[in-house]
C-alpha cells in the first residue's frame, strides 16, 4: 500500500510539472492595416489564445516599427503583469484596440510594419506577429464627382 501511494505521489509530481506547460498565439487584423494620409487613429482587433495547463504570465508588450529596409525607427513598451490561465482546448482573449497614428507621418517616414511581441517576466518571447501597414493616398478623401461611379438612379 506504501510504495503504491509512494508512485501516486511521484507520478502527481510529474505531471504537476508539467502543468506549466503553456503557448500563447496571437493574431491582429486587419492586416495590412490600410490607413489614409488624413487618418489620425487605427483600430486593429487581437485575438490571443492560451494553450496548455496553468497559467501563461504575461510581462510586457513590445511595439517596434520598421522601415522597408528593416530597420527599427522606433520602439515601445507597455508594462501589462497579468497571468492569463491556460486550457487544453485554449483560453480566449479577444480586444480591439484603437490607437493614434497619422497617416501623413506614416508615409514620410517609411514605416512598413509594426512588430509586436508578448513578452514572459524573464523577456521571453511568448507570441509575436508583423502588423503589415499600407498608406492608401486617396483612403478617406473625398473624391469629385467624376472619378466616383455612377450611382443607380432612383425608380419611381
Amino acid at each position: 500500500m506504501r510504495r503504491s501511494f509512494l508512485g501516486f505521489i511521484a507520478v502527481a509530481a510529474l505531471f504537476a510539472a508539467g502543468c506549466n506547460d503553456h503557448s500563447l498565439s496571437l493574431d491582429i487584423t486587419p492586416n495590412p492595416l490600410v490607413i489614409g494620409l488624413t487618418d489620425s487613429q487605427a483600430t486593429v482587433h487581437a485575438h490571443a489564445v492560451a494553450r496548455g495547463f496553468g497559467t501563461v504570465p504575461i510581462s510586457t508588450v513590445q511595439f517596434a516599427v520598421f522601415n522597408s529596409a528593416d530597420s527599427e525607427l522606433a520602439s515601445q513598451t507597455q508594462a501589462v503583469d497579468r497571468n492569463i490561465p491556460a486550457t487544453p482546448f485554449g483560453f480566449v482573449i479577444d480586444k480591439d484596440f484603437s490607437f493614434p497614428m497619422n497617416g501623413a507621418l506614416v508615409a514620410l517616414s517609411g514605416t512598413k510594419y509594426i512588430m509586436i511581441k508578448v513578452l514572459d517576466p524573464r523577456g521571453g518571447v511568448l507570441a509575436q506577429r508583423r502588423l503589415d501597414i499600407v498608406v492608401h493616398v486617396l483612403k478617406g478623401l473625398p473624391l469629385p464627382t467624376v472619378l466616383q461611379p455612377p450611382q443607380p438612379s432612383p425608380s419611381h
